[in-house]
């Protein structure tokens, strides 16, 4: 996806081109229970916290279209479990994760040290683009990402 479309797209959900976020206390509160937060992570949420995404796939639920969505505030999994299993997942992505959002699919999403962007669900770990147009582009047709492993249960 390229530059115009990515800000065309998000513009579709009220988020304009050049915004900026303060991630910081965020970033603060993950470090906290144990999360390591890297640069990539940071930056990530500087341009993008708060940001909710509708998109597809859609199911139809007693008659009524239900939208997926994919909500960009990591606060949510803001625990010192949740962190344990970042660290689990991390061993699988072979980066550093700090999550970055949340999936309706019940996918914790990370941003790597990497530079790349992962998912997480139950002890599953999935690749969920090389980069921020990549990660936004699968969004946006409502491609799921991409298993990579699990890590083991102790």
């Amino acid at each position: 996806m390229g530059e115009s479309e990515l800000g065309e797209f998000l513009g579709s959900f009220g988020w304009g081109a050049g915004m900026r976020t303060d991630g910081d206390p965020v970033m603060a509160d993950l470090e906290r229970v144990g999360f390591v937060c890297h640069e990539a992570g940071r930056g990530f949420l500087r341009g993008y916290l708060g940001l909710r995404i509708d998109h597809g796939p859609t199911l139809v639920i007693a008659g009524e279209l239900v939208r997926s969505w994919t909500s960009f505030d990591p606060s949510v999994v803001c625990t010192a479990r949740d962190a344990d299993v970042a660290g689990r997942c991390a061993e699988v992505a072979g980066a550093d994760l700090v999550p970055i959002g949340v999936d309706s699919f019940h996918l914790t999403l990370y941003s790597g040290s990497d530079g790349k962007f992962y998912a997480g669900f139950d002890s599953s770990v999935y690749r969920y683009g090389d980069d921020v147009s990549a990660l936004f582009s699968m969004i946006k047709v409502g491609i799921r990402p991409i298993v990579l492993g699990e890590w083991v249960i102790r």
